[in-house]
């Protein structure tokens, strides 16, 4: 069920949101719960509030959660077994889309390829952030496009995000924490959208063609469960 009542709740829990931000002294928190979609347990399952309260438990619409726990720090558990799945609603109307029409309603694009050297294949993840503000990810194993949770990223590409969500160009960097992909050797770029020719090339030369719908040709996805 998609529900498209997000930007409602933003703002009515906006304080909550910056107080969060606020307590962990982490600058981009308000730019990860926001572009990754991500409601207050309490505020959702347990009642809404008028008080205002540090939400310490966040969770998305995959089943993932976040967590501020001791010392101000997150924790990020993927699959949270504690969460009641059948009642996380999707709230984004742009799901099921193909990924070349997400690339064309996208202003940024951030790239992560490896080697799955078990099996000797290629795996790729690859998120978009929308002209909307929020981030759309996914993921490519053993040839299938799956969209998946933006959490999957780790705290410290999410928070690069935040900060170059105004890139003029594309630029490779080295991200060895968090890492989103079961592989090693894993190279991680950041472009705006749509992608220029010099990025194109530079992915093509080493992954052939597969991110031709970031150009004109047209993506498949695998929906997540």
């Amino acid at each position: 069920m998609i529900s498209p009542n997000i930007e409602r709740l933003y703002a009515q829990i906006r304080r909550h949101i910056l107080l969060a931000q606020s307590y962990t002294e982490i600058n981009e928190l308000t730019f990860i719960i926001r572009a990754c979609r991500l409601k207050p347990y309490s505020h959702i399952f347990e009642g809404k509030t008028s008080k205002l309260v540090l939400h310490r438990w966040w969770f998305d619409e995959f089943g993932n959660s976040l967590k501020i726990i001791k010392n101000k720090r997150i924790r990020i558990t993927y699959n949270d077994l504690s969460l009641n799945k059948d009642k996380v609603v999707c709230t984004d109307l742009y799901r099921g889309l193909s990924l070349d029409r997400i690339a064309k309603t996208s202003k940024l694009v951030h790239v992560v390829a490896g080697k799955d050297d078990d099996f000797n294949e290629n795996c790729f993840f690859i998120t978009f952030l929308g002209i909307d503000n929020y981030l759309r990810s996914y993921m490519n194993l053993y040839g299938e496009w799956q969209q998946v949770s933006p959490l999957l990223l780790g705290m410290r590409s999410l928070k690069y995000l935040a900060r170059h969500t105004d890139v003029k160009h594309f630029h490779e960097f080295s991200n060895k924490e968090n890492s989103s992909l079961p592989c090693d050797r894993a190279r991680e770029w950041i472009s705006f959208m749509p992608a220029g020719k010099d990025f194109l090339q530079t992915l093509e030369k080493s992954y052939n063609k597969a991110f031709s719908f970031l150009s004109d040709n047209k993506g498949k996805i695998i929906l997540h469960e």
